[in-house]
This record gives C-alpha cells, sequence and structure tokens, in this order.
C-alpha cells in the first residue's frame, strides 16, 4: 500500500512538471504527439520500475530464507543424534558429518577419503563388507550390526542402514549408537536366564520336600523297629551288632533327607545367634584330617566379624560340603583357603547381583587351586543330584544343600572359577544387629522317660502308627489310638478320663493336625499338644498359625527323642 501510494503522488508530480515544461519536451522529443501520450509511457515505466523493485526485494528475502534453511539444515545434520557418512563401494568416506567423527573419534579432514572398513572390528569386518556389497547390488539387507573401534567406548556397538545411489556409485550410511541398548538386551536375557533358573529350583525345592515327607515316613518305620529291636533283651550279640550297623544307615539316609530339605529351603532349623568366626573354626578343626596332610589349610578370620543368625548345623553343612568338593577339585596337591569378613553392598552391587538385596553381610569366601570347571559345569553347579565326580563317591546333592541353606538364610552364593586355576565361592550371609548370645540346645537323655499319663495318638499311616503305638507303650503311658481326626475327636468326646498329651500328626486326609489340637483344646483346655510330621514345622505352618506355635518333633525320630520330647511336655506346667 505505501509503494502504490507512493506510485500515486510521484506520478502527479511527475505530470505536473512535465505539463510545465512540454513546450521544451516536444521540441526535444518529437515522438510524443499530446502530453497525455507522455503521461501514459512515463506511467507505464514508473509501474515496470516499481515490478521490478518489489521482486529484487522478493528475491532478497528469498535468499534469506535459504540461508536461514541451509544454516538449519547443516546444524541438523552436523549435530544430529545420527552419524551420516557418505560411502563408495570400498567404503571410502566422502563425506561426514559431526556426529560420525564423534563416533569414530577422528576428525573430518583425517576421516574424508579413508576407509570406514578401517574403524570397525576385526570379527565383523567380513560382516561389513558382506553388507556392503549387498548394498551396492541392490540386495535385500536393510541394515547390519558391528562392533567399532572406539577409544571413549570399547567396542562401541552399531547399527549401520544404508541406501545406494541412483547411479550405484556412492551410498548414504547411518550409524546408529546401540551399545546401551545391547547392554540392556544382554541383561534382560540374564535376568530372564535367573528367572527361569530360580523357577527351576523352586519346582525341584517343592519336589524334595514331597519326598523327604514320604521318606521320612518309611524310614521312621525302620528307625523304630530298630530301635525296638537293639533294646530287646533276647537279641544276640551278633545280631545285636548288625541290627546296629543297620540303624546307623537309617541315620545316614536320614541325613541325606535334611540334605534335600535343605535344598529345598524346608529344613527345621534352630536359630541361635552365632559367632561366625567360632562355628567356622571348630567345624575345620574336625576337618583337618578329612582333607589330608597333602591339602594346606589358610584360615583368615576378621576381627570383629559381626555375628549371623542362623542354626550351627548348618554352618557346619557349609563348610563341610564346600571343603570337600575342594578336595575333590584339587585332587591331590594344593591349597584351600578359607576367609571371613564383614561387607556392606550397595545399589550399584546388586544391580549386577540381584539376588542380594543392600545392607551389611558376613563374607564367608572359600577358594581353592583345584582343576577348576568350565561355563557348562558352572551354570548347573548348584542343581541336585548334578555331579562331575563318579556315582559312587557323590550324590550330588552337596552343592544344592549349601544353595538351599543360603537362601533359607536369605543370602546369596556367588560362584566363579576357571580351569586349571581354581574355583572361589563367596557366601552372604545377612548381619545380625542385635547383641551375640549363645545357649547350647538341649540333648537328649541317655535313659528311657518314663510315665503312666494318657496319651491320644492320631496318625494316618499305618506302619507309622503302629511303630509309635509300641513305642509309647512300651514307656508305661495308656495310649488312645486314632487313624483320623475324625475317630480322634470321637475318642476324645466318649472317653470320661484325663487326656494329658495329643500327639498327631500334621497333614492328614480331611484335617490337619494343628485345627484338630485347636479343637480338642476347646472341651479339654489343659490338653498339651505334640505335632509330628515328616514335612518341616515351618513348611507345615499356615499363615494363620504363624504367632501359634506348638512343639513339633520330626520324623524320623529315635525311640528316646520320643521319650524324652513327650517326658518334657508332661513335665512342663
Amino acid at each position: 500500500m505505501k509503494k502504490k501510494k507512493a506510485l500515486a503522488e510521484g506520478l502527479s508530480e511527475l505530470r505536473r512538471k512535465a505539463e510545465e515544461r512540454w513546450p521544451e519536451i516536444q521540441k526535444a522529443s518529437p515522438v510524443f504527439t499530446s502530453p497525455e501520450q507522455m503521461h501514459r509511457v512515463i506511467h507505464e515505466l514508473s509501474i515496470h520500475q516499481i515490478e521490478l523493485e518489489m521482486q529484487q526485494d522478493e528475491l532478497l528475502q528469498s535468499r534469506e530464507e535459504l540461508e536461514a534453511s541451509l544454516e538449519r539444515y547443516t546444524e541438523l545434520y552436523e549435530f544430529a543424534p545420527l552419524g551420516y557418512l557418505t560411502l563408495l563401494r570400498d567404503s571410502t568416506i566422502l563425506e561426514v558429518n559431526l556426529t560420525a567423527t564423534k563416533m569414530l573419534c577422528v576428525e573430518r579432514s583425517i576421516l574424508k577419503g579413508d576407509r570406514l572398513g578401517r574403524f570397525i572390528t576385526q570379527d565383523d569386518i567380513a560382516i561389513f563388507n558382506t553388507f556392503l556389497e549387498r548394498v551396492f547390488n541392490r540386495k535385500e539387507l536393510k541394515y547390519v550390526e558391528v562392533r567399532l573401534l572406539s577409544e571413549d567406548v570399547p567396542h562401541m556397538m552399531v547399527r549401520i542402514d544404508a541406501v545406494v545411489s541412483d547411479d550405484a556409485q556412492e551410498c548414504r550410511a547411518i550409524l546408529t549408537d546401540i551399545t546401551k541398548q545391547k547392554l540392556i538386551e544382554e541383561q534382560n536375557v540374564t535376568l530372564q536366564v535367573n528367572l527361569m533358573q530360580a523357577q527351576k529350583m523352586e519346582s525341584i525345592g517343592r519336589l524334595a520336600g514331597g519326598v523327604a515327607h514320604d521318606f521320612n515316613n518309611m524310614l521312621q518305620v525302620m528307625l523304630g523297629n530298630l530301635d525296638l529291636l537293639i533294646d530287646s533283651d533276647k537279641l544276640k550279640s551278633r545280631d545285636r551288632e548288625i541290627f546296629s550297623d543297620l540303624r546307623m544307615s537309617v541315620l545316614k539316609s536320614a541325613g541325606l533327607t535334611s540334605q534335600l530339605l535343605a535344598f529345598a529351603r524346608k529344613q527345621p532349623i534352630d536359630l541361635q545367634v552365632l559367632d561366625f568366626n567360632a562355628a567356622v573354626s571348630n567345624t575345620l578343626n574336625m576337618l583337618k584330617n578329612l582333607l589330608g596332610a597333602n591339602i594346606e589349610l589358610i584360615l583368615s578370620q576378621a576381627k570383629e566379624l559381626w555375628p549371623v543368625k542362623m542354626d550351627s548345623t548348618q554352618i557346619d553343612q557349609i563348610v563341610t560340603n564346600l571343603s570337600i568338593n575342594s578336595k575333590e577339585s584339587i585332587q591331590g596337591i594344593g591349597t584351600l583357603s578359607i576367609e571371613t569378613r564383614n561387607v556392606s553392598v550397595d545399589d550399584a552391587f546388586c544391580k549386577h547381583h540381584p539376588e542380594l538385596v543392600p545392607g551389611d553381610y558376613v563374607l564367608l569366601v572359600v577358594h581353592d587351586n583345584g582343576k577348576g570347571m568350565d561355563k557348562v559345569t558352572l551354570d548347573s553347579v548348584f542343581e541336585p543330584f548334578f555331579s562331575t565326580k563318579s556315582k559312587t563317591s557323590s550324590t550330588g546333592l552337596g552343592l544344592a544343600t549349601v544353595y538351599g541353606i543360603v537362601k533359607q538364610n536369605h543370602g546369596a552364593i556367588l560362584v566363579s572359577s576357571e580351569i586349571g586355576i581354581g574355583t572361589t565361592f563367596e557366601i552372604y550371609l545377612p548381619r545380625y544387629a542385635g547383641k551375640l548370645s549363645s545357649s547350647p540346645s538341649p540333648k537328649t537323655e541317655e535313659y528311657i522317660s518314663r510315665g503312666n499319663e494318657t496319651i491320644l495318638f492320631v496318625e494316618d499311616d499305618k506302619l507309622v502308627r503302629e511303630i509309635t503305638f509300641d513305642f509309647l507303650k512300651s514307656f508305661g503311658y495308656t495310649v488312645l489310638v486314632a487313624e483320623s481326626p475324625t475317630e480322634a475327636r470321637s475318642l476324645s468326646r466318649d472317653y470320661t478320663g484325663n487326656i494329658h498329651l495329643l500327639i498327631t500328626d500334621v497333614i492328614m486326609p480331611d484335617m490337619n493336625g494343628r485345627d484338630l489340637a485347636l479343637l480338642l483344646k476347646k472341651s479339654r483346655p489343659k490338653l498339651k499338644i505334640l505335632l509330628i510330621s515328616g514335612y518341616p514345622d515351618d513348611f507345615l505352618k499356615p499363615k494363620e498359625y504363624q504367632d501359634y506355635t506348638m512343639p513339633f518333633l520330626g520324623k524320623p525320630f529315635t525311640r528316646k527323642e520320643l521319650a524324652f520330647k513327650v517326658r518334657e511336655l508332661l513335665d512342663h506346667e
């Protein structure tokens, strides 16, 4: 609008001046026949002049816009998160942006004319060359993943996408840094493997618990009958020796069941606050003869080691099984080193070891310089019944037992090994923050405790029921026997005398032993209770009973153990 107004004003002024000087103009330029003709020519020329000026302004504006656009494009190209390159067939670099130069850690002036293949690791160069050849031959291959020789990130992983030009003389390649992505993928794979392993171990643990229950019932029958035979006055001394050897074998079998339950993390335990150093030393004193003179034992114990709360027999099992495993690995002359120390683990450490949570731990390190293990063996080392030893020398439960004990105590076990160098086990056990105290577990009396009280005994397994009934009768007690909770309730209701003690199996078809005990106590408030089972008590205790403790005796139990436990309960006010 301003230019049009200026144009109108300019034409008006020009017309006025032309009219004033018309005689001079006509004399100088006779082509004009009238002032009006001259006015038209002047008007047209002025319009053309304005149009040219406007076109010039538009051209200047377009140039500025193009320059700004080029600047933005250059900035996007140079500082893009992706590396851009133009390559020839032999991977010679024609053009490269700043991001690519940072990935390759080389200045642009040096990169131009160099070959991209020179920056790819030796293991991946053949893959890259094949990819580039297929790109230029327009084959179906969209990208390739290779590792770069980068100073900033060793073996940086990149994805290369490439598109060939129309004349197939060069291609545009895009470098994408996928190092972190690959690391996350590897971590996800590791977590998935760990999850599958944990699920497998949990399933086997449940199976082990069930096997232990049935096996303990069978052992109870064998152990009970052997105890009766051995205590018989009519037995010859030679026969007594034979039965004593059989009894020892049954007890060893019970130990095998204990190992199964330890692996299943369902082993009955007697928790005590312990001096871990003292417990380890006591175990090693017993192991010196077992290890032999060929193995040098190096013990390094931290001063002021934190206490732990666990069963002392479990420490024996951990140290014994690991020591025996090391002895088998050494196979001759070697060194076994055992170390204890206090450690505090943080989030960074737990990130790489998800089986741990941040906190304070007592660390037990067991290292040997034996033959070591390969990766396949290492991946299966804690699986039950897995063993590299001969079938006659191992049950394959040693390390599985250690694993179960550690998990039962909310700890973690790590293992590393190299062929020809040796193996190291690291066991993390949670620190006990309270004061150190130790109280010895009550020992079973050597003599048979007797009595004349009345006992209601409930057991659904016929053989276990019969042998336990014989035990109780031999102690002098009056015994009411029931094979089910329903029969037990009927006996309790019909019996007019005093029932002093209820001994009941826990797992039965129509009602568990805990529910039966609570039900009978309603009508007999002074009734004392003893639970028995081939399962450990903690495994059997439902959530609603967590705060209600009932005395428990695990199968298989000896005749003397039963006598002592019954007398202990009956004498307790």
